[in-house]
């Protein structure tokens, strides 16, 4: 399947979310859906239970079968790279926090491995269910302002192209925010980040936002303060906040999803 949308999933408490919210994108992007385990036994009884366990718990619009699983063996975060890579993926989603597996990564050391390594952009899923994503005759975001976290350092066009796209879907505003580094004023982050916005499409930023201090603290605060639904945040080789702690900080608010986008 080309341009898939992959939900990587442990069969763990996030997985229900995982599937709810690859099945919306999937029908928000017109793509397939394909559903990624990681074990230790790719044997046809595994298959089974990963099928039986969509069945289950998968949103009822989805009609799952073996055609849209994959089970792979090895290790999590290359299983996920590879399949993307295969697949031309157009989203990854993956949970944030279970028992073990896919969702311990995301708030240990390997975190920095599964969002660095990515061939395509990866939507964290919080533990709690936001319901960013509702199925009704369609797919839609519909929890808040989508907030796009800007590195002044970068040029990350394909983030915020994303991130406008993604205020169209789910109707809500636009804000760019940034954490200035010191030899920036207040003035000049802000014009800058004014500058990044000014020719987006569909939908172009609201308000900017500049805040100094620690990068994922002050993300997670401004993503709080700001009662937003998606942080879409840019990755890159060596940011100047590891793009691991960001995300984790943002989830552990209860409150936003996550959309790392590779290629800043």
């Amino acid at each position: 399947m080309r341009g898939a949308v992959i939900a990587a999933i442990d069969l763990g408490p996030s997985s229900a979310r995982v599937l709810l919210h690859a099945a919306g994108f999937a029908r928000l992007l017109s793509a397939p859906l394909t559903v990624l385990h990681v074990c230790a036994d790719r044997s046809t009884e595994e298959r089974e239970r990963v099928i039986d366990f969509c069945k289950r718990v998968g949103p009822y619009e989805i009609d799952i079968d073996e055609t849209n699983v994959v089970v792979r063996v090895g290790h999590v975060s290359e299983a996920i790279r590879r399949e993307a890579v295969k697949d031309a993926a157009r989203l990854v989603v993956i949970g944030s926090r279970g028992h073990g597996g896919l969702a311990k990564l995301l708030l240990g050391s390997s975190s920095e491995a599964v969002l660095r390594n990515t061939a395509a952009p990866v939507l964290l899923v919080p533990p709690v269910d936001l319901a960013i994503v509702s199925i009704a005759d369609r797919a839609q975001l519909n929890s808040g302002p989508i907030l796009a976290a800007v590195d002044l350092a970068e040029a990350c066009d394909h983030q915020l192209s994303i991130a406008s796209r993604m205020a169209d879907l789910a109707k809500q505003p636009l804000l760019l925010m940034t954490v200035a580094p010191v030899r920036l004023s207040d003035h000049q982050a802000a014009r800058m980040l004014r500058e990044r916005g000014h020719h987006l499409s569909p939908v172009r930023p609201r308000a900017t936002i500049v805040r100094r201090g620690k990068v994922a603290e002050e993300i997670s605060r401004c993503a709080s303060a700001e009662g937003a639904g998606l942080v879409v945040m840019g990755l890159r080789t060596r940011p100047r906040g590891q793009p691991g702690t960001i995300a984790s900080a943002v989830l552990k608010t209860n409150r936003a999803f996550v959309l790392a986008v590779p290629g800043c």
